[in-house]
């Protein structure tokens, strides 16, 4: 299955030229290309989010350390960023990143595609979360209050997806 999401041009905070495409897919990118990982993990219905420092309101996640799987890397950043603790992450999909120019000096990611991977899960425990350096908190969200966050905006359908998915997980 693989069914896109979204496409979009030239996104800040990517080296210009570049497009992205958010996909549906029960299939991993090429491994060696997938840079993050990140969970949509619910819990009675409301969305988990870690609140970062550097972002505010967001799902947990990111860089997968060498030789870890996306799995196990989504699994150690949402207890770092959260302190919960999931069953097995289910795959929902991934941006794809292109970047339509040269390849930047130091562009520290695969050329001239990268993926970030997305999962949905369930959450099964949340122990205590005191904060750290990246993360000042966590908090449930109730699906209206969920959309008010940007990264929700943004990405409404893998969002949805991710919550249909996760009503019918044990917790």
């Amino acid at each position: 299955m693989m069914h896109v999401l979204s496409v979009a041009a030239n996104v800040p905070g990517i080296p210009l030229p570049n497009e992205t495409r958010l996909v549906l897919s029960d299939t991993l990118p090429e491994r060696e290309r997938i840079t993050s990982a990140f969970v949509l993990a619910f819990r009675q219905g409301r969305l988990l989010l870690t609140q970062l420092h550097k972002r505010g309101w967001d799902i947990p996640g990111g860089h997968i350390e060498p030789g870890e799987s996306p799995e196990e890397a989504v699994i150690r950043e949402l207890y770092e960023e959260t302190g919960a603790v999931i069953g097995a992450p289910e795959l929902l999909g991934y941006k794809q990143i292109r970047l339509l120019g040269e390849k930047p000096e130091r562009y520290p990611y695969p050329y001239p595609d990268s993926y970030m991977v997305f999962y949905a899960a369930a959450v099964a425990r949340l122990d205590a979360f005191a904060g750290t350096d990246e993360a000042a908190g966590r908090n449930l969200f109730e699906p209206e209050q969920a959309y008010q966050v940007p990264w929700v905006k943004e990405h409404g359908a893998l969002y949805e997806e991710a919550r249909r998915r996760t009503a019918a997980q044990p917790e």
